[in-house]
C-alpha cells in the first residue's frame, strides 16, 4: 500500500512538470462528450412508460465513434458512478466497465460513492484495467496521502486541459462503511483550492469532474469560479443546456447513458471564449455497438457469460418459496420472510420492510439458480436503511393494509416486528398491535428500517419515509444480496404469524 502511495504521488509530479514544459498559450477548439451515473447499464434499457430501449454505452460509443471520424478531438470524461449497478457487470466485480470504458478511450473519471462497493483493493483494481485515471482530490489516508491520483493534465488539440474529481463527503454512509476503513473524504471546496494552485500552473484550463450533486455543483461554482468547466453527477440531473455561472459552465448528463452530453469548446489565450453543448438521446436512431467493433465484441462475450451464470446454482430451497402476485400483496408468505431476513441481517437493522410488489416469482423446492433469485427480485432496487419513530412505522403498516382483502404492491412483508390487523375497522385505524422483538413498539423510539430505495423514497405511496434520516445506502441490489446470503445453504423459511388478521 506505501508503494501504491509513492506511485500516485510519483505520478501527480510528473504529470505537472512535463505539463510545465510545454507552451504557456493555447488556441483552438475541441468536444467533450460526458456522461454520469451510468450505474452498469453496458447494454440499452428500456424506460418506464416507453417501449423501445435507449442507453447503453455500446450506443455512446457509437455517437462517440461518428465524433471521431468527423474529425472532432473528443475529450470522453465520466463523473462517477459507473462500474456497479447491473447484473452484467455485478457479478464480474465491474471489470466489464473498466475494459469498456478502456475500449472506448475514457481521459478520466472522478470516484462515486458507488465506485466503493466492491470494496478498496477491487476499486484500485479496476483502475488500472481501465488504464486512464480514476481522480479524487478530496479522498486521502489517514496520513493525508491521496487515495487515487487528485487530478491529472491531457493535452489534447495542443489545450493542456486540467482534470479534477472530487466525490460526495457522505459515501462513508452511503457505502458499506467497511469499504471506506482508513479513508478520510475532505471538504470539496478547500480540496479544490488545493489542486487549482497547482493545476494553474500546469493547465490553460481546468474542469472538474464532480460526483457531489448540482446544486453543490452550483455552491463550488460561486466559491471556485477558476473552474472553468464542471461535469457533474451523482443528483442524475439532466441539463438539456449547459448552466453558466460566473464564468463557470456546468453541465449533467443524467443516468444510465440515456444522453450524450456534448459541449463544443473553444480556447483562446488559456480561456475559455465560447462554448455550445447539448444532450443527445441515445435512441434507436445511434446503433448499438453490440452489433460491431472491438467494444460491441466485448459487451456481446459478457452478455454470454452472464447467461452461463443465471443457471449457477448457488443454494437449495427444501420447501416451496411462496412469493405468487396474490399472497405477496395480501398476506405473510415464507418468501416475504426470507427476503426481509435477509435484508435485516445485511444491515443489522432493528426491523426491515419491503413491498411484496417487489417480490416477482416463486421458487419451487430444489436447486435455487442465480437466475431464479433474479427473477424473484427483478428489479434494480438497492438496500437502504432509515431511521423511523415507532409511530411512523405503525402509519406504515396501516397504509400496507389499507387495501385488504385487495391485492396492493405496497402491502409490506415484515423481518424484526409482528403486527395484527382488523380489516373490520376503517383504513387508517386497521392496526391493533405491533411488537418489535416482542415488546410492544414506542411511538416515540427511534429504530433502524432496512428497506429498498423505491420505498425509501417515498415509492408506493410511504411518504413517511420520504424524509426519514438515511443511515446506510449499500448501493447494492437487493437480489444481490440475497445471492450472497443463499450461497451453500438449504434454506426452509416458514410462515411464522408475523402478519397476523383479527377474526
Amino acid at each position: 500500500m506505501r508503494n501504491r502511495r509513492l506511485l500516485v504521488v510519483l505520478m501527480s509530479v510528473l504529470i505537472v512538470l512535463s505539463a510545465a514544459f510545454m507552451a504557456s498559450a493555447a488556441d483552438g477548439k475541441f468536444t467533450i462528450v460526458h456522461v454520469n451515473d451510468v450505474h452498469g447499464r453496458l447494454e440499452p434499457w428500456i424506460p418506464t412508460n416507453e417501449k423501445v430501449a435507449i442507453g447503453g454505452m455500446g450506443r455512446l460509443f457509437s455517437y462517440v465513434d461518428g465524433l471521431r471520424d468527423e474529425g472532432k478531438d473528443v475529450l470522453l470524461l465520466a463523473s462517477g458512478d459507473m462500474v456497479h449497478g447491473t447484473n452484467i457487470v455485478n457479478l464480474f466485480n465491474g471489470v466489464p466497465m473498466a475494459e469498456v470504458m478502456r475500449d472506448m478511450g475514457f481521459a478520466a473519471t472522478s470516484l462515486g460513492n458507488h465506485e466503493f462497493n466492491y470494496g478498496q483493493k477491487q476499486l484500485l483494481n479496476l483502475e488500472s484495467i481501465a488504464g486512464f485515471p480514476f481522480l479524487a482530490a478530496n479522498i486521502v489516508y489517514e496520513d493525508g496521502s491521496y487515495f487515487t491520483m487528485p487530478y491529472a493534465v491531457k493535452t489534447i488539440n495542443g489545450i493542456k486541459v486540467g482534470m479534477f474529481g472530487l466525490s460526495p463527503v457522505d459515501t462513508p454512509i452511503v457505502t458499506h462503511p467497511n469499504n471506506v476503513i482508513g479513508l478520510k473524504f475532505l471538504d470539496p471546496i478547500d480540496s479544490a483550492m488545493t489542486v487549482m494552485a497547482e493545476l494553474e500552473e500546469s493547465a490553460d484550463i481546468i474542469i472538474c469532474l464532480s460526483h457531489l450533486g448540482y446544486e453543490e455543483d452550483l455552491k463550488l461554482a460561486k466559491a471556485m469560479p477558476g473552474i472553468d468547466i464542471i461535469v457533474g453527477g451523482h443528483s442524475h440531473t439532466v441539463l438539456d443546456k449547459p448552466v453558466k455561472v460566473g464564468p463557470t459552465v456546468i453541465v449533467s448528463a443524467g443516468e444510465w447513458a440515456a444522453y450524450a452530453g456534448t459541449l463544443e469548446v473553444t480556447v483562446k489565450n488559456n480561456a475559455v471564449t465560447a462554448f455550445e453543448g447539448k444532450l443527445v438521446r441515445l435512441d434507436e436512431k445511434v446503433a448499438d455497438a453490440r452489433l460491431s467493433s472491438r467494444v460491441g465484441a466485448r459487451i456481446k462475450v459478457y452478455g454470454n457469460a452472464l447467461a452461463k451464470e443465471m443457471n449457477v446454482v448457488i443454494g437449495k430451497a427444501l420447501v416451496d418459496l411462496d412469493g405468487e402476485r396474490a399472497n405477496v400483496r395480501t398476506k405473510e408468505t415464507n418468501m416475504g420472510n426470507l427476503v426481509t431476513d435477509i435484508m435485516k441481517g445485511a444491515t443489522k437493522a432493528d426491523i426491515a420492510l419491503t413491498n411484496g410488489g417487489g417480490i416477482r416469482a416463486s421458487i419451487k423446492a430444489g436447486d435455487i439458480t442465480v437466475g431464479g433469485v433474479i427473477s424473484v427480485l427483478p428489479f434494480d432496487n438497492s438496500l437502504v436503511v432509515i431511521q423511523l419513530r415507532g409511530d411512523a412505522i405503525v402509519k406504515a403498516l396501516e397504509l400496507s393494509v389499507g387495501s385488504y382483502p385487495n391485492q396492493l404492491g405496497g402491502f409490506l412483508q415484515v423481518s424484526g416486528l409482528t403486527f395484527k390487523f382488523d380489516p373490520a375497522k376503517p383504513a387508517g385505524s386497521r392496526v391493533v398491535e405491533v411488537k418489535v422483538n416482542g415488546l410492544t413498539i414506542d411511538p416515540y423510539r427511534l429504530y433502524s428500517v432496512a428497506t429498498n430505495d423505491f420505498t425509501a423514497a417515498g415509492g408506493d405511496g410511504y411518504a413517511m419515509f420520504k424524509d426519514a434520516k438515511v443511515l446506510y445506502m449499500s448501493g447494492e441490489m437487493l437480489r444481490d444480496v440475497a445471492i450472497k446470503y443463499i450461497k451453500g445453504l438449504e434454506i426452509a423459511p416458514k410462515v411464522e404469524g408475523r402478519i397476523s388478521v383479527v377474526k
